[in-house]
């Protein structure tokens, strides 16, 4: 008599079926690491826009004012995005007790421009420097278009800064402007004494594209 025997096997179907299934975890465990990666990104670009934001909100309190006359009536640092490494220098040296910025070291690449000049001049306020130091070091930078360090060498005495700024946590520049009745105004430097508006601060969020949906703003 013949014996039936049990067969213990899978089939190629059950482990097609099996594959599949784990597949399809996998990827929505992906997605979903991912969007909370996103997320956090975003809460952490939001938190040091805020900062940001009170940062120049105690520089205007501050009542600072710039010891170059051309600048004298200005509340906030000059708008300069777009600056080349000679107006910036000359925005920079309009700072209280700089004489003369002797030079900028490093591939400099004019989009830093107004992000570099709000760190310095928020910087030469006590309160908005204390604020500024709040921010997630990771996200603030001096590296170049070569990935080399930036400094500014200011005179009196010669001293040697480093030019950092504010980045998001996709490694892009911040972009600080001003608005004039709701719009964007122009990138070049207005007129000293012309009226300005608060400053706004941008990310360009998560596809590093500045005017797409995502972007983060202090206008939100």
């Amino acid at each position: 008599m013949k014996r039936r025997q049990n067969k213990t096997g899978v089939t190629l179907v059950e482990i097609l079926v099996v594959v599949a299934i784990i597949a399809i975890l996998v990827t929505m465990v992906i997605g979903i690491a991912a969007r909370i990666d996103t997320q956090g990104k975003e809460q952490l670009t939001e938190n040091t826009i805020a900062l940001l934001t009170a940062a120049l909100s105690q520089f205007q309190d501050y009542g600072y004012n710039y010891s170059d006359s051309n600048y004298a009536d200005f509340k906030f640092p000059p708008d300069c995005n777009g600056f080349s490494d000679t107006q910036l220098r000359n925005a920079l040296q309009a700072a209280q007790g700089v004489t003369n910025v002797t030079s900028i070291n490093g591939a400099h690449d004019p989009n830093y421009s107004g992000s570099e000049a709000l760190y310095f001049f928020l910087s030469r306020v006590p309160e908005s420097r204390q604020t500024l130091d709040k921010i997630d070091r990771k996200l603030v930078t001096n590296l170049g278009l070569d990935d080399q360090p930036m400094q500014i060498t200011i005179d009196p005495g010669a001293k040697v800064y480093p030019l950092l700024r504010i980045i998001d946590p996709w490694r892009e520049t911040l972009r600080y402007s001003y608005y004039d009745n709701g719009k964007e105004g122009s990138t070049s430097e207005p007129e000293p004494g012309s009226p300005r508006t608060f400053p706004v601060i941008t990310s360009a969020g998560p596809d590093k594209e500045f005017g797409s949906a995502d972007d983060i703003t202090s206008r939100d």
